[in-house]
Protein backbone atom coordinates (compact mmCIF):
# COMPACT_ATOMS: atom_id res chain seq x y z
CA UNK A 1 0.00 0.00 0.00
CA UNK A 2 1.36 2.85 -1.11
CA UNK A 3 0.88 6.73 1.24
CA UNK A 4 -1.91 7.72 -1.31
CA UNK A 5 -3.88 4.49 -0.73
CA UNK A 6 -3.19 4.97 3.16
CA UNK A 7 -4.79 8.86 3.02
CA UNK A 8 -7.61 7.51 1.26
CA UNK A 9 -8.44 4.57 3.50
CA UNK A 10 -7.50 7.01 6.31
CA UNK A 11 -10.04 9.48 5.65
CA UNK A 12 -12.55 6.79 4.85
CA UNK A 13 -12.65 5.17 7.98
CA UNK A 14 -12.47 8.68 10.08
CA UNK A 15 -15.54 9.42 8.00
CA UNK A 16 -17.09 6.23 8.53
CA UNK A 17 -16.13 6.74 12.65
CA UNK A 18 -17.49 10.60 12.29
CA UNK A 19 -20.95 9.34 10.86
CA UNK A 20 -21.59 6.29 13.08
CA UNK A 21 -20.41 8.55 16.34
CA UNK A 22 -23.25 11.12 15.23
CA UNK A 23 -25.62 8.81 14.39
CA UNK A 24 -25.10 6.87 17.85
CA UNK A 25 -25.48 10.60 19.94
CA UNK A 26 -28.21 11.65 18.13
CA UNK A 27 -30.21 8.49 17.97
CA UNK A 28 -30.25 8.71 13.84
CA UNK A 29 -27.87 8.34 10.74
CA UNK A 30 -28.10 10.62 7.97
CA UNK A 31 -30.60 9.50 4.92
CA UNK A 32 -31.14 11.37 2.29
CA UNK A 33 -34.68 12.78 0.93
CA UNK A 34 -35.55 10.84 -2.25
CA UNK A 35 -36.01 13.14 -5.37
CA UNK A 36 -39.76 12.91 -5.25
CA UNK A 37 -39.69 13.66 -2.05
CA UNK A 38 -37.27 16.43 -2.54
CA UNK A 39 -40.20 17.57 -5.44
CA UNK A 40 -43.09 17.01 -3.28
CA UNK A 41 -41.46 19.17 -0.37
CA UNK A 42 -40.98 21.89 -2.99
CA UNK A 43 -44.66 21.75 -4.12
CA UNK A 44 -45.98 21.98 -0.85
CA UNK A 45 -44.44 25.75 -0.01
CA UNK A 46 -46.23 28.34 -1.47
CA UNK A 47 -44.53 29.72 -4.93
CA UNK A 48 -44.53 33.13 -3.30
CA UNK A 49 -42.65 31.89 0.01
CA UNK A 50 -39.94 34.81 0.77
CA UNK A 51 -39.14 34.72 4.22
CA UNK A 52 -36.78 32.19 6.40
CA UNK A 53 -37.01 28.95 5.30
CA UNK A 54 -35.19 26.43 7.61
CA UNK A 55 -34.08 22.64 7.18
CA UNK A 56 -33.68 21.26 10.29
CA UNK A 57 -31.22 18.33 9.76
CA UNK A 58 -30.41 19.15 6.57
CA UNK A 59 -27.67 16.01 6.20
CA UNK A 60 -26.31 15.96 2.21
CA UNK A 61 -28.13 18.90 0.85
CA UNK A 62 -30.74 16.88 -1.13
CA UNK A 63 -33.71 19.23 0.12
CA UNK A 64 -31.99 22.28 1.15
CA UNK A 65 -29.88 23.21 -2.31
CA UNK A 66 -33.19 22.61 -4.43
CA UNK A 67 -35.13 24.54 -1.85
CA UNK A 68 -32.73 27.43 -2.09
CA UNK A 69 -33.15 27.35 -5.82
CA UNK A 70 -36.81 27.14 -5.60
CA UNK A 71 -37.54 30.08 -3.18
CA UNK A 72 -34.78 32.71 -4.59
CA UNK A 73 -36.42 35.20 -2.48
CA UNK A 74 -36.71 33.36 0.55
CA UNK A 75 -33.11 32.79 2.88
CA UNK A 76 -32.80 29.16 3.26
CA UNK A 77 -31.05 27.95 6.33
CA UNK A 78 -29.69 24.10 7.00
CA UNK A 79 -28.71 23.10 9.86
CA UNK A 80 -27.17 19.56 10.75
CA UNK A 81 -25.15 18.45 13.14
CA UNK A 82 -22.98 15.80 11.46
CA UNK A 83 -19.57 16.95 10.64
CA UNK A 84 -19.18 14.85 7.01
CA UNK A 85 -22.90 15.21 5.69
CA UNK A 86 -22.57 18.91 7.00
CA UNK A 87 -19.17 18.93 4.82
CA UNK A 88 -20.61 17.66 1.84
CA UNK A 89 -23.40 19.96 1.62
CA UNK A 90 -21.06 22.81 2.20
CA UNK A 91 -18.72 21.59 -0.62
CA UNK A 92 -22.34 21.36 -2.78
CA UNK A 93 -23.30 24.76 -1.73
CA UNK A 94 -19.80 26.48 -2.85
CA UNK A 95 -20.05 24.76 -5.87
CA UNK A 96 -23.38 25.34 -7.22
CA UNK A 97 -25.48 26.80 -4.45
CA UNK A 98 -27.48 30.12 -4.72
CA UNK A 99 -26.56 32.87 -2.71
CA UNK A 100 -29.83 33.02 -0.54
CA UNK A 101 -28.07 29.71 1.10
CA UNK A 102 -26.31 29.36 4.54
CA UNK A 103 -25.62 25.89 5.97
CA UNK A 104 -24.75 25.90 9.51
CA UNK A 105 -22.96 22.98 11.53
CA UNK A 106 -25.43 23.37 15.16
CA UNK A 107 -27.94 20.97 16.62
CA UNK A 108 -31.65 22.16 15.63
CA UNK A 109 -32.20 22.00 19.45
CA UNK A 110 -29.92 24.87 20.48
CA UNK A 111 -31.44 27.49 17.41
CA UNK A 112 -34.11 30.12 17.99
CA UNK A 113 -36.84 29.06 14.92
CA UNK A 114 -38.62 32.20 15.81
CA UNK A 115 -38.34 34.47 12.56
CA UNK A 116 -39.20 30.97 10.79
CA UNK A 117 -41.64 31.25 7.56
CA UNK A 118 -41.27 27.41 6.74
CA UNK A 119 -39.51 24.77 8.54
CA UNK A 120 -38.90 21.66 6.50
CA UNK A 121 -37.21 18.04 8.39
CA UNK A 122 -36.91 14.68 7.82
CA UNK A 123 -36.28 13.10 11.34
CA UNK A 124 -36.76 10.38 13.54
CA UNK A 125 -39.66 10.05 15.89
CA UNK A 126 -37.88 10.96 19.07
CA UNK A 127 -36.42 14.07 17.17
CA UNK A 128 -40.12 14.95 16.00
CA UNK A 129 -41.19 14.82 19.50
CA UNK A 130 -38.50 17.42 20.71
CA UNK A 131 -39.53 19.46 18.03
CA UNK A 132 -43.42 19.53 19.09
CA UNK A 133 -42.64 21.25 22.06
CA UNK A 134 -40.16 23.94 20.42
CA UNK A 135 -42.53 24.42 17.29
CA UNK A 136 -44.89 25.30 20.04
CA UNK A 137 -43.02 27.57 22.15
CA UNK A 138 -40.79 29.50 19.58
CA UNK A 139 -42.74 29.09 16.05
CA UNK A 140 -45.46 32.15 15.45
CA UNK A 141 -49.01 31.18 14.18
CA UNK A 142 -49.71 29.94 10.61
CA UNK A 143 -46.20 28.94 10.25
CA UNK A 144 -45.75 26.12 7.65
CA UNK A 145 -44.09 22.98 8.93
CA UNK A 146 -43.46 20.10 6.02
CA UNK A 147 -42.51 17.02 7.58
CA UNK A 148 -40.94 13.99 5.38
CA UNK A 149 -42.25 10.58 6.60
CA UNK A 150 -42.79 11.44 10.11
CA UNK A 151 -46.01 12.92 11.63
CA UNK A 152 -46.02 15.02 14.56
CA UNK A 153 -48.07 13.06 17.53
CA UNK A 154 -51.25 15.05 18.49
CA UNK A 155 -50.71 17.96 15.60
CA UNK A 156 -53.30 17.11 12.30
CA UNK A 157 -51.77 17.79 9.20
CA UNK A 158 -53.63 20.03 6.56
CA UNK A 159 -52.44 17.94 3.86
CA UNK A 160 -50.67 14.55 3.81
CA UNK A 161 -49.28 13.74 0.10
CA UNK A 162 -48.18 10.32 -0.40
CA UNK A 163 -45.13 9.76 -2.91
CA UNK A 164 -45.97 7.09 -5.46
CA UNK A 165 -42.70 5.13 -4.36
CA UNK A 166 -42.28 1.24 -3.04
CA UNK A 167 -43.20 2.92 0.48
CA UNK A 168 -45.99 5.21 -0.28
CA UNK A 169 -44.16 7.94 1.67
CA UNK A 170 -46.26 10.60 3.43
CA UNK A 171 -44.99 13.97 3.54
CA UNK A 172 -47.01 15.60 6.15
CA UNK A 173 -48.08 19.14 5.85
CA UNK A 174 -48.61 21.40 8.63
CA UNK A 175 -49.93 25.05 9.81
CA UNK A 176 -48.69 26.28 13.60
CA UNK A 177 -52.36 27.18 15.50
CA UNK A 178 -53.06 30.37 17.01
CA UNK A 179 -51.90 30.60 20.67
Amino acid sequence: MNAFDAIVIGFALAALISIVFTSLRVGISPMPSSRKAQQAIISAIPQNTEGLIFDLGSGWGNVVLPLARSFPLATIRGVEVSLIPWAVSQIRASLSGPSNLNIERDNFQDISLESAEVVVCYLFPEGMTFLEAKFKKELKPNTLIISNTFRLAGWEPEEVITLDDIHQTPIYRYRVPPK
